[in-house]
């Protein structure tokens, strides 16, 4: 039998999703998977993806009638993901995502900028080959997704090359800090990208950020990084209405 899951809003009523849609959306947990690795993964992906919007509360007897298991992995799973920022307990309703406001936004970035920052410094003096390889071809697909108006691609694109540049600073601590806000940030990436010359403004910025790191110029680099990210930081507070925390659009 398939269940449908309900995402209430605790602004503006409930929304709910179709038996159908709900299992298109989850899906069942891999066999070789343990259980509560699987409802972490797949809630949090959803999360990344947009697929759960701000606001929206995320219900825990829904998903095991589902997923057919108990509740305690998915409470397990719920908690983690409390930790990182990416759903917040709220009283007498349980789980939901998150809704970012302007201060929210602005301090998230502001710790980005350092964070990325340093870690760009730490890329362009560390760079291999293989690496300098990954990049360019990171920074081409994001020039095609450009060129196709691929909102979608272009956001993956650019998760991924913020990723590779993490990674490959060979800090795995400053890596995790980096992913952990990126994560809470993800519903600004979202909206962002489909802001009016703002793909076409990363795109600059993260070409200038690449060439950095191809010279092997750390001080460049985590110059780069910062102008990009202070351009998103100041577009995406700008484009939030004032007061109240809000769904993006």
């Amino acid at each position: 039998m398939q269940y449908a899951i309900k995402f209430e809003r605790f602004q503006g009523g409930s929304h709910p999703v179709s038996p159908a849609q709900g299992n298109a959306l989850w899906g069942p947990p891999p066999a070789r998977e343990p259980i509560g690795s699987a409802a972490y993964r797949l809630i949090r992906d959803a999360i990344l993806r947009g697929q759960i919007s701000p606001g929206a509360r995320i219900n825990e007897l829904e998903l095991s009638r589902i997923w057919h298991i108990s509740r305690t992995p998915i409470r397990d799973a719920l908690r983690r993901l409390e930790a990182e920022g990416l759903v917040q307990s709220v009283p007498g309703k349980g789980m939901a995502v998150p809704r970012l406001g302007r201060s929210d936004v602005d301090e998230l970035y502001e710790m980005l900028e350092a964070l990325e920052g340093l870690a760009a410094r730490r890329t362009a003096e560390r760079a291999t080959g293989a690496f300098l390889s990954e990049l360019n071809g990171l920074i081409k697909d994001y020039g095609v997704a450009l060129k196709q108006t691929d909102d979608q691609r272009l956001t993956a694109v650019a998760a991924d090359l913020h990723r590779t540049v993490a990674r490959m600073g060979l800090n795995r601590r400053l890596e995790r800090a980096i992913e952990t806000i990126r994560g809470q940030l993800s519903p600004v990436e979202l909206h962002a990208v489909g802001m009016k010359g703002r793909a076409t403004k990363s795109f600059r910025e993260l070409a200038k950020l690449t060439a950095a790191i191809r010279g092997r110029d750390g001080a460049r680099a985590e110059a780069s990084m910062r102008e990009h990210l202070a351009s998103l930081r100041a577009d995406a507070v700008a484009s939030l209405p004032a007061g109240e925390p809000s769904a993006w659009p």
